[in-house]
């Protein structure tokens, strides 16, 4: 019986270490689809009158000309992250905006990883309350 026991709990030891490495880290790291979807766009919503985030914004990506469009809102830290429009999408084509009730866009930072054309794209949304 215990000769059983200290196998069992050898083998629980010895899974949980290997399962360990797996949930390391970012909780929420996706892998990367650019292969499958294009350059991803990530960023946050900012109130830069407190240089606080906003939660619950909404962040719109539509391909200039077309009906072709995203929307996505920011988690309660302010951030958002979307795969990309597409394989075929050029994302110097694609123009993002910002908003939330209550606050106005003031600037929408936008800045590339690289000139790669699957080059993840920040966003960066700066906003302030409507007075």
């Amino acid at each position: 019986m215990k000769r059983i026991t200290l196998k069992a709990l050898s083998i629980a030891v010895a899974i949980g270490a290997f399962a360990l490495p797996a949930y390391a880290g970012e909780a929420d790291h996706e892998p990367d689809d650019t292969h499958e979807h294009g350059a991803a766009y990530f960023g946050e919503a900012k109130d830069i009158g407190r240089m606080e985030p906003i939660a619950n914004a909404r962040i719109k990506g539509q391909i200039r000309g077309t009906t072709r469009f995203f929307i996505i809102q920011t988690d309660d830290d302010g951030r958002f992250r979307r795969a990309g429009m597409g394989l075929d999408v050029d994302a110097s084509t694609v123009e993002i905006t910002c908003d939330k009730a209550g606050f106005r866009a003031v600037d929408v930072l936008i800045r590339r990883a690289s000139s790669a054309k699957d080059a993840a794209v920040e966003v960066e949304c700066l906003m302030e309350k409507v007075k």
